[in-house]
């Protein structure tokens, strides 16, 4: 499959189709790195979610530039189009990381820029002018929004406000503003192919009423990436959609000093014990499919008779993650909502095989293979190509 993934003319899209943080940035990298025809990646993320990549080249973390944007000796170009939604300081420090520079990163000029105003009113201490105030409690704090900002960032733009402020703006940014639509259409009309990665997860699209408003503020889906990109469908191939076998749901609890200031977990539970001020709010991240089942760590460990306990934290806030049994009907949706045209097809990958079998190096097991069949759909089996069982880029097997 690796080899076709890419085609010439068109963009192939990588999607999570569950509630995020299913190891998309392992595969995006993965394939990135084998391949060897494709000129170009897109993107529109924005950054409340992160994207962890550990490859032979090094460990990378995103929230501002693709996930093989490290990768510069295979690429022209990549690019950050117009439904961004950015905080400046980690795009700085990532361009510099990845030593990227105008030749090849183009920026969109309307991508919006997040203030200080946009993450002071999500916590809850100023309006959405950003007048401070005394701190209130507020939805944000318990739909699980990460609160960087970007609702409020997002939506300060379609209001067409005039306190926005956008990559235009900013003068570190200028050599990189670009008609990113205009360029990325011009490389696949003269039959170049590109990537498309997709930030967040299917099931959190904000316009999926079994889980609103415990969901993220747009659609995470193939269509509405396109349209954040400028891309029309006509230049659409492949789409690759990534699962994990213990899907996941951020926690929602938040913990904040007497500022306000949203703190990452283990430095709340430090300032604890130190008997300094931490305020805990008790939040709900949302519902799950009908044919799952919430489960705790120490029950999932159990389950897959791990000797090691598993356990897991969000990249972003570090709170432990909530963790569900697999849905097939979330996968039967992530591939019937994403579907290219023909003669392109949905691909699967599926990340953490280690938990189902914590021996799994790579040969295929009694194990994986029970939980495969017991798990994919008969009509789906065939559209599994890759399997995760590690943190690692290499760690990746191809069917």
């Amino acid at each position: 499959m690796i080899d076709k993934f890419f085609q010439p003319g068109k963009v192939s899209a990588i999607l999570d189709g569950q509630f995020g943080s299913s190891g998309k940035g392992r595969m995006s990298s993965y394939i990135g790195e084998k391949c060897d025809n494709w000129q170009f990646a897109c993107h529109a993320f924005m950054s409340n979610a992160a994207h962890t990549v550990v490859s032979s080249r090094g460990t990378y973390h995103y929230q501002s530039l693709n996930n093989v944007a490290y990768l510069t000796d295979k690429y022209e170009k990549t690019y950050i189009c117009g439904g961004a939604v950015l905080e400046l300081e980690p795009l700085l420090k990532e361009m510099d990381i990845n030593r990227v520079g105008p030749k090849n990163l183009g920026i969109h000029p309307l991508v919006a820029i997040v203030q200080q105003k946009d993450i002071d009113y999500e916590r809850g201490i100023a309006d959405f002018e950003g007048n401070l105030k005394e701190l209130v409690v507020n939805e944000n704090m318990t739909l699980g929004s990460t609160l960087h900002g970007v609702g409020a960032a997002r939506a300060r733009r379609i209001l067409r406000k005039k306190d926005n402020v956008f990559a235009r703006d900013i003068p570190a940014l200028k050599p990189y503003i670009c008609d990113t639509r205009g360029e990325i259409t011009d490389r696949l009309d003269r039959g170049q192919a590109g990537l498309l990665d997709i930030a967040q997860g299917f099931a959190l699209g904000y316009l999926e009423d079994r889980f609103y408003p415990k969901t993220t503020s747009r659609n995470c889906s193939v269509a509405a990436a396109l349209d954040d990109c400028g891309i029309s469908p006509f230049y659409l191939g492949n789409v690759l959609v990534n699962l994990r076998t213990a899907p996941i749901r951020v926690s929602s609890d938040k913990h904040l000093d007497k500022d306000g200031r949203v703190l990452k977990y283990q430095e709340a539970q430090d300032m604890t014990a130190r008997g300094e001020y931490v305020q805990h709010i008790k939040g709900d991240s949302g519902k799950c499919y009908e044919d799952q089942t919430e489960l705790t760590w120490p029950e999932l460990t159990t389950l897959y008779g791990h000797k090691t306990p598993l356990f897991e934290k969000s990249t972003l806030t570090q709170n432990p993650r909530r963790v569900f049994t697999f849905s097939k009907q979330n996968l039967i949706e992530a591939v019937k909502y994403n579907r290219p045209p023909a003669p392109y097809d949905v691909y699967l990958s599926i990340n953490f095989i280690n938990y189902v079998d914590p021996d799994f190096k790579g040969e295929m097991t009694k194990k994986v293979h029970d939980w495969l069949v017991e798990n994919i759909p008969h009509e789906h089996m065939q559209r599994v190509r890759l399997l995760g069982y590690g943190a690692h880029t290499n760690e990746t097997v191809e069917l």
